[in-house]
């Protein structure tokens, strides 16, 4: 009898556990509750990101040559929030965020900020963050792909900017869509994933 009775609860416990799961939120991000805009001034390049999502974001950028296939040989400058609790942007406001030179292998933008005349695409993503880190099935995640990675993405096209700027602010435009042959192998770094050439 108590064999019984503890195979039901057993069952009874699986159960409730399954119609919970199945019940539970799923995180999905709202193209709109976090956006990137780019500007140029001179040789500096800028993304302006908007988070009106309920949490703190990160974010993770990167520039290639423009209609280059974007991956790490080809990365010109990029961003990477760094681990500091200051440097996230929190719910409701405004941040911009000056691109670096990449150095090293992998690439890290740790260089000037001073940017190389051409023209260049931006891909961006930026993911919520969990102090302390909370459950990664509710992460959400807004940008394009790469580096959103397996994430799908929010933005179609990478932003196309052009160094120097003329008038001191480029408005951004979308650039073409990247078609990515295949599944290449990627370099991942935090939160997002850029392809290997």
């Amino acid at each position: 009898m108590t064999t019984r009775i503890r195979t039901l609860s057993i069952i009874a416990a699986i159960g409730a556990a399954a119609i919970a799961a199945s019940m539970a939120p799923t995180a999905s991000a709202a193209p709109a509750d976090v956006t990137a805009t780019s500007s140029v001034s001179g040789s500096v390049i800028t993304l302006t990101v908007k988070n009106t999502a309920a949490k703190r974001i990160g974010c993770e950028i990167f520039g290639v040559p423009a209609d280059a296939k974007p991956s790490a040989d080809q990365v010109t400058f990029g961003y990477q929030t760094p681990e500091e609790l200051s440097a996230l942007i929190v719910p409701g406001s405004t941040k911009t965020l000056e691109m670096r030179l990449s150095e090293g292998t992998p690439p890290r933008p740790t260089g000037p900020t001073t940017i190389p005349d051409g023209s260049y695409d931006v891909y961006w993503g930026c993911g919520t963050i969990s102090l302390p880190p909370g459950d990664p099935a509710a992460e959400e995640y807004w940008g394009t792909n790469p580096p959103l990675g397996n994430k799908p993405a929010t933005a179609t096209a990478p932003l196309r900017v052009n160094v120097p700027g003329d008038t001191g602010t480029e408005p951004s435009t979308p650039a073409p869509a990247p078609t990515t042959p295949g599944g290449p192998k990627t370099i991942c770094i935090a939160n997002f994933c850029l392809p290997l050439p």
